[in-house]
C-alpha cells in the first residue's frame, strides 16, 4: 500500500534542479497529515496483519497508525525510488511543472524499458522475497507493506515475477491506496 498523505508543504515559488533536490529531502523527512486511513484498511490490519514499512518517516507514521501498537517491521528495502531530476542549465520552474517534467521523463523511460536501474530492480526483488518469507511464516495473517508510489510499481513487477497474483487496485496511486496480491 502507499503511505498516508505527506505533511510536507511546499512554500511555492520557482525552483531549479537543486531546489527540487532540496524539496525531495524535506519531503522525505516529513511525516503524514492527520487524515484517517480508510476504515476497511484499519479493519484488515486489526485482524492480525503483520505490518512492514519503509524507513522513511511518512511510511513509518502510516504503518504505526495501522499497526495500532503492534510491532512494525521497518526496512530500507521498501524505500521510494528516486526519479531522476533533469538539470536544464539553471531552468527555474514551479514545483508542479518539475513534477510533470520528471514524471514525463520517467514514463518515456518506462516505455523504453529503462525506467529503473538494475540495482533498483534487484532491491525490489529482494523486498519481494522478504515479504514472501513473512507471508509464508504465517499463512493465516496477511502482510501489509507500507511503501511508496514509484517503488510500489517495481515491487509489483518483482512479486508477479515470483508468481504472486495481483488482486486489484494496481493503478491507484493515491495516499492509503492498496494493491492486493495473492500467494502463488
Amino acid at each position: 500500500m502507499r503511505h498516508g498523505r505527506s505533511a510536507h508543504v511546499h512554500g511555492g515559488g520557482w525552483i531549479d534542479a537543486a531546489g527540487v533536490h532540496a524539496w525531495r529531502t524535506s519531503y522525505d523527512a516529513a511525516g503524514i497529515t492527520d487524515d484517517a486511513p480508510p476504515a476497511t484498511l484499519v479493519r484488515a490490519c486489526a485482524d492480525g496483519a503483520r505490518v512492514a514499512c519503509s524507513d522513511l518517516p511518512r511510511a513509518r507514521a502510516s504503518a504505526a497508525r495501522l499497526a495500532a501498537g503492534r510491532p512494525v517491521l521497518e526496512s530500507p528495502l521498501l524505500r521510494e525510488s528516486a526519479l531522476a531530476v533533469p538539470d536544464f542549465f539553471r531552468l527555474r520552474l514551479p514545483l508542479m511543472a518539475w513534477g510533470m517534467v520528471i514524471h514525463a521523463a520517467w514514463l518515456a523511460a518506462l516505455a523504453r524499458g529503462t525506467d529503473a536501474s538494475p540495482a533498483e530492480r534487484a532491491r525490489a526483488a529482494e523486498a519481494a522475497t522478504w515479504l514472501a518469507e513473512l507471508a509464508r511464516a504465517d499463512t493465516a495473517s496477511p502482510v501489509v507493506a507500507v511503501t511508496h508510489g514509484v517503488f510500489r510499481g517495481l515491487l509489483h513487477d518483482a512479486l508477479r515475477a515470483d508468481g504472486w497474483r495481483a488482486g486489484g487496485g494496481q493503478r491507484d496511486y493515491r495516499p492509503w491506496s492498496v494493491w492486493r496480491y495473492e500467494r502463488p
